[in-house]
């Protein structure tokens, strides 16, 4: 389990969580322990199935764990009483993948629903409505209708509707999911905005690499109800420690792609031609490495593809490269990537 400070917004400790049928037992959740600490934009990625989403139901107790610990805010959830309970969900904001508006409301109604029950004034309530539909910016959408709202528009409302009762923490289960990616861009950035603006810790539930490297600090990586990998977004993209990290980074930017292209061209590779995949991270990285490299050892190096991204401040690019020449220039070359700062590995 990571380190526990006394800056931390939700500590899960030893969660198992067990569903029993006739037929069978499932355990979606399996002895995971996790910290996030307040401010932070924490994703949880993981394929359909991880238990990912069964994890995040925990925080707020939603889903009550066969076993373990959920401290949230100093407060262990587990020992509360029904009514303490309530109040605390109410600081544990939740958005959805399809929204859960109510048809039958305007938005300015679908925001104000959590709060009709805390005894502000219409105006009051009014007033907090004002202000949450400028953060998302759908002021002129007031008395518009779930219906009249693109999906983006209505994930927005959900947004707003969440703040509603000043949260400390936000839960985003797939919320981007249904989304386009420019409105996915959009929503992320909000979120971001969010966070920076009201300093709200949010976990953000996903299946898409993608999403987290947009906008997480820290990530855990969930494969059959297990945490398998975690750590800052920057270091699991240059290190990946297993095999499924590497598949949603390798993903995410494309690799897989670009090598079913690269293959599909390329039949034939040998000791005198081979491809490697470069990582550069990071401003150590030597400029011009490659076309240093070409010329000292004597090797053609071809670039078949390159991407280049920025995560929480640190560049980090992929380029897949086809070198050719004799087998021992082609070692040579290897080795100078790796004394150039450069993560090399052969693909082929």
């Amino acid at each position: 389990m990571e380190k526990v400070g006394t800056m931390a917004s939700i500590v899960l400790k030893n969660i198992d969580v067990t569903f029993k049928n006739k037929a069978q037992t499932v355990n979606a959740v399996k002895n995971v322990s996790l910290e996030v600490e307040q401010g932070d934009i924490y994703g949880i990625i993981g394929y359909s199935g991880a238990g990912k989403s069964t994890l995040v139901r925990v925080i707020n107790l939603l889903q009550r764990p066969t076993n373990g610990t959920v401290i949230v805010e100093d407060q262990e959830l587990t020992k509360l009483k029904p009514q303490e309970l309530r109040q605390v969900r109410k600081k544990i904001g939740m958005i959805f993948q399809h929204f859960n508006l109510m048809k039958s409301r305007t938005v300015a109604g679908n925001i104000a629903y959590p709060l009709l029950a805390t005894g502000l004034s219409k105006a009051e309530i009014n007033a907090k409505v004002t202000r949450l539909l400028e953060l998302v910016d759908l002021s002129e959408y007031r008395d518009a209708y779930p219906s009249q709202l693109s999906g983006g528009q209505k994930q927005r409302v959900a947004i707003a509707r969440a703040l509603a009762n000043d949260p400390q923490v936000l839960i985003s289960d797939e919320a981007t999911s249904a989304l386009d990616p420019k409105t996915t861009k959009s929503i992320l950035e909000l979120l971001k905005k969010v966070n920076e603006q009201l300093k709200i810790t949010i976990v953000l539930i996903t299946h898409e690499m993608q999403v987290v490297k947009e906008i997480c600090h820290n990530v855990a990586v969930m494969e059959q109800g297990q945490i398998i990998e975690r750590g800052p977004v920057r270091e699991v993209f240059i290190n990946p420690k297993t095999a499924l990290a590497k598949d949603f980074i390798e993903t995410s930017v494309n690799i897989k792609k670009a090598l079913e292209r690269i293959e599909a061209k390329n039949s034939e590779w040998n000791s005198e031609k081979r491809l490697f995949l470069l990582q550069f991270a990071g401003e150590e990285t030597e400029d011009g490495a490659i076309s240093r490299i070409s010329k000292q050892t004597g090797v053609d190096i071809s670039i078949l593809f390159a991407d280049m991204d920025e995560l929480d401040g640190i560049t980090i690019g992929y380029t897949i490269i086809k070198v050719s020449g004799e087998k021992a220039a082609i070692e040579a070359a290897y080795n100078s990537f790796k004394a150039a700062k450069i993560k090399v590995e052969t693909l082929k």
